[in-house]
């Protein structure tokens, strides 16, 4: 067996123990809630907007820099991962070819690397622990734990949520780089 297809096996063996194994009711409730949070319409159109405008209105003089740069490394992220990587690639989804897939929620494309929504929260979280550097752990944290319920509601394999953290991290490092050049220095 080559070294690659050792990697894959490897994936999909990770994959059924973290969809399949390592589970528990509470989190069978958890994950779902927590990975389709972009598909709430009260995340979406109340606390999201809610939480932006406060933290612009606390943080007048950064906050807008800060958010520009989070904007545009996650639509970036967004866009490379859904538009080039995933065509690219053409890794399918867990649903797609695991007969054993726990599938915990629904709606996903066909081809699953890199993973958005990883790509999406590394990239915000990586800009907002470089704005704000007491926000980097929890924001990393956070991150973490969108890329895992990915794996564990069954819509990517643990690959897909590792290049994903990776797309984003790397979005991420560049539009803190921008800022930092536009002035915009770490908030203590």
């Amino acid at each position: 067996m080559s070294g690659a297809a050792r990697l894959i096996a490897l994936d999909h063996r990770l994959f059924r123990q973290l969809n399949s194994v390592w589970t528990n009711p509470v989190l069978d409730r958890l994950m779902p809630f927590l990975t389709d949070l972009d598909r709430s319409h009260v995340a979406v159109f109340l606390v999201l907007p809610a939480l932006v405008a406060f933290w612009l209105w606390r943080d007048r003089k950064n906050g807008p820099r800060a958010a520009l740069a989070v904007a545009a490394a996650v639509g970036a992220a967004d866009a490379i991962c859904h538009l080039i990587l995933k065509p690219w690639v053409h890794r399918l989804r867990p649903e797609f070819g695991e007969a054993m897939t726990v599938l915990r929620t629904g709606g996903h494309s066909k081809f699953g690397f890199p993973s958005n929504h990883a790509a999406n929260s590394f990239a915000a979280a990586v800009v907002l622990g470089y704005a704000y550097p007491r926000m980097k752990l929890p924001s990393l944290l956070i991150a973490t734990v969108i890329a895992y319920s990915r794996v564990y509601v069954g819509a990517h394999y643990p690959a897909d949520v590792v290049g994903g953290a990776l797309v984003g991290a790397a979005f991420g490092a560049l539009a803190a780089a921008a800022l930092s050049r536009r002035g915009g220095k770490p908030i203590p």
